[in-house]
């Protein structure tokens, strides 16, 4: 996907710099240029439409606004905006790929504590079962918990880690509200 996107660049930028001489050159260059960033956005669409939506509409909005001018006979127009188009493209790749890393860190956190957490609390319910004082719902509230974790487990394993991380946030709240009312020391 990099090296598709970075030849798409290149490509752009070569046709950028062969067809400045010309009026009439600037319709190939401006039409090289929005293919070639269409190109390098394909490449890193669905990832950053993943992590970063809202810079991902900015540069379809860019690309568009190049190829409206360009569909208009403006190639002047198209030429200029499709100038910028290369370093919008490649700030969204590394924008996409800077918050999938930031995303997969918080996991990490998270999937290495939670386990342990989860282990504890199950080892107090047990405890309190046994001696029958366990505090009504706690251990409906603990099969949620594990349900809820297994299903953030489950969107991290298809990639969808907003959506994981956002379920294993909640499962970890679920899970020191119930240490809390068990008379455990919540976890940090």
């Amino acid at each position: 996907m990099k090296m598709k996107m970075m030849l798409a660049l290149t490509a752009i930028l070569a046709g950028l710099l062969f067809f400045t001489a010309c009026d009439n050159a600037k319709k190939t260059g401006a039409d090289v240029a929005i293919k070639g960033a269409q190109t390098a956005y394909a490449a890193v669409a669905d990832q950053a439409n993943q992590y970063v939506p809202d810079q991902a509409k900015d540069v379809q909005t860019s690309i568009q606004s190049a190829k409206d001018a360009y569909d208009k006979g403006d190639y002047a127009a198209a030429f200029e905006a499709a100038k910028a188009l290369p370093e919008k493209v490649k700030a969204l790749a590394t924008a996409a790929a800077a918050k999938k890393d930031e995303l997969t860190a918080k996991w990490g956190e998270l999937s290495g504590s939670m386990p342990d957490m989860v282990a504890a609390v199950q080892t107090k319910v047990d405890a309190l079962t046994k001696s029958h004082k366990l505090p009504a719902g706690a251990g409906d509230t603990l099969t949620s918990i594990k349900q809820n974790w297994t299903d953030a487990s489950a969107a991290f394993s298809s990639g969808q880690l907003s959506d994981a991380l956002a379920k294993a946030s909640a499962a970890k709240a679920k899970l020191t509200e119930l240490q809390t009312t068990l008379g455990m020391k919540p976890a940090a």
